[in-house]
Order: structure tokens, then sequence, then C-alpha cells
């Protein structure tokens, strides 16, 4: 078996591969990382739920948990997603790519996002 297998690939040249033990790895080009379909399932129903939030003030728009959850930095516009260690910055518009890309990854393994609550303050 190839060491990898591409899931979704845009114009960006971001990738989401699924690696021969059966992770997923994010490739941002010059960052990546991996992790496994569980914790990708809960990342990508942390940046669905980011993408149907309404406020576009200052605070968290979507949490699941210590150390897993999506801010907005008011000061630049950007959408601050931390996630167990990890920050990642995106711009709105990027975010919807990031989403697209997960879509596609889902569907090409079957998996479905974890639903997060849209309600309730979440600052």
């Amino acid at each position: 078996m190839a060491p990898y297998h591409v899931l979704a690939q845009n114009g960006r040249n971001w990738y989401i591969l699924l690696l021969s033990d059966g992770r997923l790895q994010l490739d941002f080009g010059p960052f990546a990382m991996a992790l496994h379909q569980d914790a990708f399932g809960l990342l990508h129903g942390l940046v669905e739920a980011a993408t149907q939030h309404s406020s576009a003030t200052a605070g968290c728009v979507a949490h699941a948990g210590a150390g897993r959850s999506i801010w907005i930095d008011p000061q630049y516009g950007a959408l601050l997603l931390a996630f167990d260690s990890v920050v990642l910055r995106f711009m709105p518009q990027e975010l919807l790519i990031f989403v697209q890309l997960c879509r596609e990854a889902s569907q090409k393994l079957s998996l479905t996002p974890i639903t997060l609550p849209l309600e309730g303050n979440l600052n």
C-alpha cells in the first residue's frame, strides 16, 4: 500500500490525505498535522458549526471541549482554530475552503462530522 491516498485537494495546494495507518493528514504545504479519523470527525464538526454561526463579533463561535474550539479575532477578522495544542488561523473565506475539503474527505470515507450545538453563549 502507498504511504498515503489523496482524499481532497484544492488550488491552494491544501490536501487531506489518508495515511497508510488510517490517520488523516491535513497538509497546508509548509505545515501538516495528522489525526485519527474520530478526531477528524470532531474537527470537521467544529468548522461546520463555525461556518453556520451568525455572529461576526469576537469570541468563541464553535466549541467541543477543552482545547478544541474556533474563535474570531476581531483585530484581524481571522478565525482561530485551536485543536489539541495546534492553532490554525483562517480568514473567513479560507475557512469555507477548508470546510469544502473536509466535506470531500468525509464523503470519500463515509464519515459524518460530529454535530455540535449552535445555541447558547459560547464566550
